[in-house]
């Protein structure tokens, strides 16, 4: 490794201790860091192949954190116990930043400051470039010629490639020394461990163009027919099955025909069966799971049920009608195949013999209930199709056996790895989990669950979740009391949690309707009638209701000590009442990397004259979530609670320009603008606020602006709201 290779501290020569997992540890280290709070994962180092080095990393949409480093005596037995502790069992490549995971949850990728690479076997997507599955061809791991940008990269079929993740790296241009022994020991062997772990992950090859290696082929079975084709898409569908906990079907199908059992039913009927159902029955199954959602798929045994096969089919058009309902009419055209004409061909009543069927001339397939049976023609010109019969008529719904079945194939398969991706699944997953006392799987999947929550919609209130990490948590620690309690509360109601929550919710609301109700009758809108009034109100209006609040967010915090949502309304609710030391020892406990926690953070410090720290948390705040408007105008508040207003104004403009109808960014700046003697300008932005919502009482209760709450323009403007 040359002199300076990036993070070349992550794995120095330790002397090892071993534990009762079979480990090496550097001391206590490793157990400390699995006693550490919050999601981790436990990656082996794919640069030392002959040894068992792993770290554990904390993991979070800010990145990935080393923690702890060892070395395994037993492999097996390392990840066993990892796992038992709810742990991810992922890789990473010597020093090099980036870390990942690629198993029945996802693949995720973290470099040290971001997640960069988050996905699902349904969605892949890569820098806003979306890819199916199939589309996919192989995995390639890449280096340019010039050796500074390396990756991985996606082979598509019948497209373009996609980068999947890549690096830059300016030292190779820049150091005339640079040579492919650097680039093989230090820089880019990662390409080659995550090409081959996400190649297996979605099960296609891996090419590693990076380092000359092998493909790693995958064999995919091709098609030697139609039939075929239909076993391995079936074969797909119960793999799939198997893995979804809510799936009530295995997808299967009943025992394959003998040929002479099926040779026999068409002489002793006079009918020669399609040929594409008749190799169904002898070589997948004779009927079961199919495309019937009443039942299943007949035996053939069945099929004749009501018919007369030898008899002709007589429609010639995609479909005849028994009603002159014009919605019956439109009912019916809906349900016939894409190539098939909207046209009604038939009047039955008109057309047809009196004593015709619409089983003539076919065998079922099935019924939906109803009245609504599935046919396949094998008598006519349309012989091989299939027909759904109803009572309003009948409808070509395909052009043959197979492509009704292989329809039926395909959706179900979409169906499925829906589920499998879905936030549904992970919950289904982590409660299999639970009731198997698998509580470290139930774990991991429950952290992956709530991270997920988090990154598509980071202001969730999701309450299940934090039930299953608490019940998860409890089993993992060995509190199995703990673990019967939350079962039994979560049976009852999975939103438990929620019911505190909202008792604070509830509390500051009232709260505020009854300041507001004091500052109308006082009239003034000032600091200093917020000042008189609070004490009468938090004592002898909401004393009750503030205790039997707080008592139902101790129930809670009993059996989940970390849960986020009640600690962070917790703070909120104390922020409220200026406590802001007790806020912060709310959230002292709370591990959940969410940067509205760190916002909380930032605002107690800040009440506390802590600008430093302030401004530290605020910045933890917006690497989890860039951008974040809240958090970046709040930045001006803590610069104005700290004697900066003039600052403060400046970062409170830049936000409404990013928002414009942002109201605290209007607010703020009003105050700012107050504190600095700006009146004019600060009426103009707390009017704004006001006509976008904002309360009056919020702007009452501010320090700092006496001088503009004792000015006739003031009081007029609150009086006018």
């Amino acid at each position: 490794m040359r002199h300076g290779s990036p993070g070349c501290s992550y794995f120095v020569a330790p002397t090892f201790t071993c534990d009762e997992r079979g480990a090496a540890m550097t001391g206590d280290s490793v157990e400390a860091a699995l006693a550490s709070p919050g999601p981790k994962l436990a990656a082996w180092d794919t640069s030392r192949p002959g040894e068992a080095v792993f770290a554990i990393f904390a993991v979070s949409s800010a990145g990935a954190r080393l923690l702890a480093q060892g070395e395994a005596a037993d492999r097996d037995a390392t990840a066993a116990a990892s796992r038992r502790r709810g742990l991810r069992i992922g890789a990473c490549h010597g020093g090099h930043e980036f870390v990942w995971v690629a198993d029945e949850l996802g693949c995720v990728v973290w470099s040290r400051a971001a997640v960069r690479l988050d996905l699902t076997r349904v969605l892949l997507r890569f820098a806003g470039d979306e890819v199916a599955l199939r589309d996919v061809r192989a995995v390639v791991s890449f280096v340019a010629d010039d050796w500074v940008r390396r990756g991985v990269r996606i082979e598509r079929i019948g497209g373009e490639p996609v980068v999947a993740l890549d690096e830059h790296d300016e030292v190779a241009r820049l150091d005339p020394t640079y040579n492919y022994d650097d680039f093989s020991m230090s820089d880019a062997g990662w390409t080659s461990s995550f090409g081959r772990d996400l190649a297996a992950w979605l099960g296609v090859p891996h090419r590693d163009d990076a380092f000359g290696g092998a493909v790693t082929a995958i064999v995919q079975p091709e098609p030697r027919d139609d039939i075929h084709r239909i076993a391995l898409k079936l074969a797909e569908l119960r793999a799939l099955g198997s893995r979804c906990h809510s799936s009530p079907f295995g997808f299967e199908t009943r025992p394959p025909l003998a040929l002479a059992t099926v040779d026999a039913f068409e002489r002793e009927y006079a009918v020669a069966l399609p040929s594409d159902y008749a190799q169904f029955l002898v070589r997948i199954g004779d009927g079961g799971a199919g495309p019937i959602s009443y039942h299943s798929l007949y035996r053939l045994s069945l099929a004749l049920r009501e018919g007369r096969p030898a008899r002709p089919f007589l429609p010639t058009g995609p479909a005849a009608h028994a009603s002159a309902d014009s919605s019956d009419i439109e009912w019916l055209l809906r349900q016939a195949d894409v190539e098939a004409s909207r046209e009604v061909a038939h009047r039955i009543e008109a057309d047809f013999p009196a004593d015709w069927s619409e089983r003539d001339g076919c065998v079922m397939l099935g019924t939906d209930g109803c009245g609504s049976d599935s046919l396949l023609v094998v008598a006519g010109e349309r012989r091989g199709e299939v027909w759904l019969a109803c009572d309003f008529g009948m409808v070509r719904t395909c052009r043959s056996f197979v492509a009704w079945y292989e329809g039926w194939l395909d959706e179900q398969i979409l169906v499925l790895r829906n589920e499998l991706a879905s936030l549904g699944h992970l919950a289904d997953f982590a409660r299999a989990g639970l009731r198997a006392g698998r509580f470290g799987e139930a774990l991991s999947a429950a952290e992956e669950l709530r991270r997920r929550q988090l990154a598509l919609d980071p202001d969730t209130d999701y309450y299940p979740s934090e039930m299953l990490l608490g019940m998860a948590r409890a089993g993992v620690d060995g509190d199995l009391d703990r673990v019967a309690v939350l079962s039994d509360r979560f049976v009852v109601d999975d939103g438990w949690t929620g019911q505190a929550v909202e008792a604070l919710h509830d509390l500051l609301a009232r709260r505020q309707e009854l300041l507001e109700r004091a500052l109308v009758r006082g009239g003034t809108w000032t600091r200093a009638d917020v000042e008189a009034a609070l004490p009468a109100i938090d004592g002898a209006l909401l004393a009750d209701e503030r205790a039997a609040a707080f008592a139902a967010c101790d129930a809670v915090l009993a059996l989940i000590p970390d849960c986020a949502t009640v600690r962070m309304k917790l703070a909120v609710t104390l922020l409220a009442f200026d406590d802001p030391a007790g806020a912060l020892a709310q959230l002292a406990p709370h591990s959940e990397p969410c940067a509205h926690a760190w916002n909380l953070r930032a605002a107690a410090w800040s009440r506390l004259g802590r600008l430093d720290e302030a401004l530290a948390c605020a910045k933890t705040g917006l690497s989890l979530r860039p951008g974040w408007i809240v958090l970046r105008d709040n930045l001006g508040a803590f610069h104005g609670e700290n004697g900066d207003p003039a600052r403060a104004a400046e970062i409170h403009a830049a936000s409404i320009a990013a928002e414009p109808e942002y109201e605290w960014g209007h607010h703020n700046r009003g105050v700012a603008l107050a504190r600095l003697g700006h009146t004019e300008e600060a009426l103009a932005c707390i009017r704004r606020a006001l006509e976008l919502g904002h309360p009056r009482w919020r702007v009452a209760a501010e320090p700092g602006i006496e001088a503009l709450q004792r000015s006739p323009a003031y009081r007029a403007l609150m009086l006018a709201g």
